[in-house]
């Protein structure tokens, strides 16, 4: 149950359920048969979050996300092989944020499939520069993008346009995702290497 106490700050009734809902939600995340009662806290974590909601249209409008690229190291000798594209917001106030700071809220507000498709663009434009000398560039595919069944013809569209040779190209996904929809994913990802993209078990051993 989650409880909001009347005060004269509430103009709508609505206010007071919305706090109450939110109040709830600690509640359910505290475990079986508990109350928790909308306080100062939990006021300033709404107040956060509809902050960062607001800041998430500003970033996707002004394209404060960017890829930053981590090496990805041969045991055997020594060299770098490729690079992993990480996303990262670039945020006017706060810094470079990692996924885990925004993310959530980007899939609570459907704003995540735009972000990500921004970060691809980045990287297929970056892409003939990295790989210049050899090597791959690896993106990460979570669940969500297998629901669209033109996931593949966007990606090899997005490739050629940008002359991007598919053998520099790497696509991460992990156990979860491979398990959420097996046919779907199994279909998208033999389109793919079928026209030379390789394909990567990301996270082995963490899910399944």
């Amino acid at each position: 149950i989650g409880i909001a106490l009347a005060a004269p700050h509430y103009r709508r009734p609505e206010e007071l359920l919305r706090d109450a809902d939110s109040a709830m939600y600690r509640a359910k995340a505290e475990g079986r048969q508990r109350y928790a009662i909308f306080d100062e806290r939990l006021r300033r974590e709404a107040v956060s979050l509809l902050e960062l909601e607001v800041d998430l249209r500003r970033a996707l409008e002004r394209g404060e996300f960017e890829p930053f690229y981590q090496p990805i190291v041969s045991l055997e000798d020594g060299r770098v092989a490729g690079f992993e594209a990480l996303l990262r917001w670039r945020h006017p106030a706060r810094g470079v944020l990692a996924p885990g700071d925004f993310l959530g809220v980007a899939e609570d507000n459907g704003s995540s499939e735009a972000i990500d498709w921004m970060m691809f663009e980045q990287v297929a434009e970056q892409i003939p520069l990295l790989t210049a000398e050899g090597g791959f560039v690896s993106i990460n595919l979570s669940g969500r993008h297998f629901r669209n069944d033109e996931l593949a013809p966007r990606l090899l569209g997005l490739f050629e346009r940008h002359r991007v040779q598919p053998a520099r190209v790497r696509v991460e996904v992990t156990e979860r995702t491979l398990l959420e929809s097996p046919a779907t994913v199994k279909c998208t990802l033999s389109l793919l290497r079928e026209q030379g993209i390789s394909i990567a078990l990301d996270d082995f051993g963490t899910g399944y």
